[in-house]
């Protein structure tokens, strides 16, 4: 277990580059209009046609650990130690939770179709991983000092859950105005799955034998992988779709009197079908005796064995994953140079949600920005971001847990005891995009409108509602 932890782990760090920028929401940059497809990238009489990343990635993670388990998390990350001091024991709740979640958008294209309604289209690609583990305080135990464990006998103490899933996503979006007040967007993707794992212990029993140093375990559950531990190939982070999936986002905004404006998002309802290659352990252990527990190498004996007895269960089989639905709004109204917008997020099939205030304050073509953010993990994050916004240039650099982040990063050039206190976190954001073509014009003083030739019938959204006429 303690081997298939660390390496689950490593596999869901090292994964391509969920991370949510929400300080990017509601700014109108190519990250925005593609993660929102309901929003404009365009601005009349100032931008250009055609806008672009020129393959420069806009690259996101977003990394916590929030539980009773802080410490012992700190040392296995700083020292690549395992340590239960200081834990209750016995209870076996789940309450240690570690979310990972990376979003990287490494090709972004998008044109104005038309002026007349602000018909755009785009096609984007990016590489997404999204990670969780929940894990019981008595798995750090287990895997440091038998002797931490007061009883002689627990059942269902590290009954723990991991999910760790990254995949490539092609969209092809699409938005237009309705009305004046009222804008809708689609963004429809092909998925290609990279890597899958998932595990979940149901049932599980510890027995404890301190005379004759000896203990024995026993789990059960299930684990699915898309590939053999200990065999991943790189090769699989190229785009091949031997595991092919969809998923689809919708989105509207609507602007109200008075300068109020509200956008919701119905957002990547997908799934993926992975091959009859992957594996599927429906694994039983039995008990596993491990004698001479006191000894320093009873928690590689005892991984060894895990690992032994749940690899012998293993078959081929095809599965298919969810991958992270939410729902999403977003109100704002601008004071001048000071832009405020509420998000309010929940994801659709775990209990991931976020409830988010982001500040923006402008000053010529600089934005700075303020956020903070309250998590259903009960922990509140603190962000920060620095943008350069013209109508046909962006860059910014930014971090959702600002505070955070810089003390993850003390943390590995001083990693002795005591670590930082609180919640474990770290983020990161950085992108640019361009644009590039003709200039375009307000209708009442432009010579050449881009796509006005275009615009006889209607848009495509407004078509399929049309009444046919008599």
């Amino acid at each position: 277990m303690k081997r298939t932890f660390l390496l689950l782990f490593l596999i869901a760090c090292q994964g391509p580059a969920w991370a949510q920028q929400y300080s990017l929401y509601n700014s109108r940059t190519l990250y925005d209009v593609f993660e929102n497809p309901s929003q404009s990238a365009y601005q009349i009489d100032t931008s250009r046609r055609f806008a672009f990343n020129f393959f420069i990635p806009n690259i996101g993670i977003n990394a916590t650990f929030s539980g009773d388990g802080e410490s012992s998390f700190k040392s296995l990350i700083y020292d690549g130690v395992f340590k239960g001091t200081g834990l209750e024991l016995g209870k076996g709740s789940r309450n240690n939770r570690l979310a990972l979640n990376t979003n990287n958008y490494l090709a972004m294209f998008r044109m104005l179709k038309t002026v007349k309604k602000s018909r755009e289209i785009g096609l984007s690609w990016q590489v997404r991983n999204d990670a969780r583990v929940r894990a019981t305080n008595e798995t750090f135990a287990l895997f440091d000092d038998f002797d931490l464990f007061a009883e002689d006998s627990y059942k269902d103490i590290v009954n723990d859950y991991l999910l760790n899933q990254s995949y490539h996503q092609f969209s092809l979006s699409y938005r237009e105005n309705v009305t004046r007040r009222l804008s809708v967007g689609v963004k429809a993707s092909l998925l290609s799955g990279i890597s899958y794992n998932e595990l979940k212990v149901r049932n599980s029993e510890l027995n404890i034998y301190p005379e004759d140093d000896e203990i024995d375990i026993m789990v059960a559950g299930r684990f699915r992988s898309s590939f053999m531990l200990d065999n991943f190939e790189a090769s699989s982070i190229k785009p091949n779709f031997r595991n092919p999936g969809l998923s689809i986002t919708a989105g509207a905004g609507y602007k109200f009197k008075y300068g109020w404006s509200v956008f919701g998002n119905l957002k990547d309802l997908g799934i993926i079908r992975w091959s009859k290659s992957s594996y599927e352990y429906a694994f039983n252990t039995g008990q596993i005796i491990i004698n001479n527990a006191s000894n320093s190498t009873s928690d590689d004996r005892l991984a060894d064995s895990l690992d032994k007895r749940i690899s012998n269960s293993r078959t081929n089989k095809s599965f298919i994953s969810t991958i992270n639905g939410k729902i999403e709004f977003l109100v704002n109204k601008d004071f001048g140079n000071y832009q405020p917008n509420l998000i309010v997020a929940k994801s659709l099939f775990n209990n991931a949600g976020d409830i988010a205030l982001i500040n923006n304050y402008r000053f010529r073509n600089y934005v700075f920005t303020l956020s903070t953010a309250y998590n259903t993990n009960m922990f509140m994050q603190v962000g920060g971001q620095f943008m350069i916004k013209t109508p046909n240039k962006e860059f910014f650099i930014g971090s959702d847990q600002l505070f955070k982040t810089i003390q993850f990063a003390k943390g590995f050039n001083d990693s002795s005891p005591p670590y930082p206190a609180g919640y474990t976190g770290a983020s990161f954001y950085l992108g640019a995009g361009f644009k590039f073509g003709r200039v375009l014009e307000h209708p009442a003083n432009a010579n050449y409108i881009p796509g006005m030739e275009e615009s006889n019938g209607g848009g495509f959204i407004k078509r399929i509602f049309r009444k046919k006429s008599n």
